[in-house]
């Protein structure tokens, strides 16, 4: 279980990840992926894929389709570099240059971020906790996908995937189709890293089926991943904590 904490306004504000019993404690608890019974009403049921890394590596691998296996494999020959980042390696510049890259991402698709500061609190905030990874893969020499993970004791979670093959290809397309490829061979290599570390389980980060998010589904069942469900809802705790929200309440009416 991970769980952040912060203080303000005297009341105490949670949030807990992968818990598998409620916390004990008196606030406003946010969960996330809840991997408990649902626990009322409120309760929005949050479905994801996970590969079992207590499985060897080449056991891992086989689940991959046929596709994908091909790709990590000519992400290797195409000798595409990669490196992982947790702890102290996390530097400020390494935050700000994900962000940037996150933010250009977004603009790649015709849209924006909607609030970079409050993206690299919350990394911040993981990072103070322990529960960090921030990975890339080089195409070419220069930075093409990105990686984020959050993770506790025993599972490893996908926080963040971008990439930046809208911007970088040649005429023929061979750009972007081996920043797929390393794409592909930054997970596979994230989940040996996760797997040294002890984590028993790389959660996928939610795995839905609405048309604008089908494809990024089915990316990530070509590794083999077993479908799971988790829950995510929030807990007031407490008279102050109550009496809290119920104010909320009142002034955004």
């Amino acid at each position: 279980m991970l769980v952040l904490h912060k203080k303000k306004h005297g009341i105490h504000f949670y949030t807990v990840w992968f818990a598998k019993e409620p916390l004990k404690k008196s606030g406003i608890i946010a969960y996330h992926e809840y991997m408990g019974n649902k626990i009322n009403d409120n309760t929005d049921a949050f479905d994801t894929l996970i590969t079992n890394l207590e499985d060897t590596e080449e056991e891992i691998k086989q689940r991959f389709s046929k596709s994908c296996k091909y790709k990590v494999n000519r992400a290797v020959r195409e000798n595409v570099e990669w490196e992982i980042f947790q702890d102290e390696r996390i530097t400020e510049e390494l935050l700000d240059d994900f962000c940037d890259f996150f933010q250009a991402f977004w603009e790649s698709k015709g849209t924006s971020l909607d609030d970079r500061e409050k993206l690299k609190r919350d990394l911040e905030a993981y990072q103070a906790a322990g529960s960090l990874t921030i990975a890339y893969a080089l195409v070419n020499g220069e930075k093409a996908v990105y990686h984020t993970h959050i993770n506790d004791k025993n599972v490893a979670r996908l926080l963040h995937s971008a990439s930046l093959y809208r911007l970088q290809q040649d005429e023929e397309g061979n750009t972007k189709n081996l920043i797929g490829m390393a794409n592909r061979l930054l997970h596979f290599e994230e989940m040996k890293y996760f797997k040294s570390l002890g984590k028993m389980t790389y959660d996928w980060g939610g795995a839905g089926r609405s048309e604008d998010v089908i494809h990024i589904t089915e990316f990530k069942e070509s590794f083999g991943g077993t479908p799971v469900r988790y829950y995510d809802f929030e807990q007031v705790n407490g008279i102050m904590a109550k009496a809290f929200k119920l104010l909320v309440k009142i002034l955004r009416k």
